[in-house]
């Protein structure tokens, strides 16, 4: 298959990441077949994928064409021939990485999400945690179960991508460590609050955020680190107390940003004039290729 995305994250750990299985769902949807079975030509889609390793590996394809892809991974030395087609990126971060001009910089592909789903008739009535998939992987249980403890539902981006995406639209608002989490909530109109944990990488929040201008907005870091409990080795009460200790400030520090900060949503006109862009941008690759 043509479309270039990450698409080891389940062989490697054995669950799926959203952010990364929107890619086969959503191109389907908008660019043609022969495209994304071509021999020929490499659509690189939606992540974090534009590095040197990632460019060395698809360039026996005669055509390479970026729809929204973005730069953070990986080093990005390699001057791009004229066998690619930089047809657009995440964001303004991107763009001045690769030294392409500004009008490159759209926005991610996954805000068209909202063109292929609609919001839920029926709104659920507890907000969201959604986790980094490496954070679910690392502390799921216990950031479930302070979720509940807090009057939310905990997400995982690991679930099914229809269920991920229906989940999240039916929201009231979400607070999300998964950068994909907000992307979807934000085009589907639930507010959200940025946080990070064990994962996050500042160049590529700021890259998506500055594409639908905001600008001002602030990823809010959780502490105390923790890690699930492992029941097969035994603990002393001391260490048990410890990590009992470290678990409460959590809570506590999940509770303090929920009631301090002002949940996120770009401006609507903002957001649909990236959406019109892209979707230009699909019209012209599918006219192309």
């Amino acid at each position: 298959m043509a479309l270039v995305y990450f698409d080891k994250f389940m062989e490697r750990t054995g669950v799926r990441n959203f952010g990364d299985d929107i890619n086969p769902v959503l191109m389907i949807k908008f660019f043609n077949k022969s495209i994304l079975s071509s021999d020929e030509v490499a659509l690189f889609g939606i992540g974090t994928i534009l590095n040197d390793k990632n460019i060395k590996n698809n360039n026996h394809y005669a055509r390479k064409v970026i729809f929204s892809s973005g730069v953070g991974y990986g080093k990005l030395e390699t001057n791009l021939d004229n066998t690619w087609d930089i047809a657009c990126v995440r964001g303004p971060g991107s763009a001045r990485a690769l030294g392409i001009g500004a009008e490159k910089a759209i926005a991610d592909g996954a805000i068209l999400l909202s063109e292929v789903y609609k919001k839920p008739v029926k709104q659920r009535s507890r907000a969201l945690f959604i986790p980094h998939v490496s954070s679910h992987l690392s502390t799921g249980r216990l950031l479930a179960t302070i979720a509940e403890k807090l009057d939310m539902d905990y997400l995982s981006p690991s679930c099914n991508t229809d269920e991920f995406i229906q989940t999240v639209a039916s929201a009231p608002f979400i607070v999300t460590e998964a950068m994909h989490g907000a992307i979807l909530a934000d085009t589907m109109r639930v507010p959200w609050v940025p946080v990070s944990f064990h994962e996050y990488h500042e160049f590529k929040w700021r890259d998506w955020m500055d594409s639908v201008q905001l600008n001002g907005g602030a990823v809010h870091p959780l502490s105390p680190k923790c890690w699930d409990r492992d029941g097969s080795q035994p603990m002393s009460s001391l260490k048990v107390w410890y990590k009992s200790g470290k678990e409460h400030f959590l809570k506590l520090k999940i509770r303090k940003v929920i009631a301090s900060q002002e949940p996120l949503l770009s401006q609507l006109d903002i957001l649909e004039s990236r959406k019109h862009a892209l979707l230009e941008v699909v019209n012209d690759i599918n006219r192309k290729y």
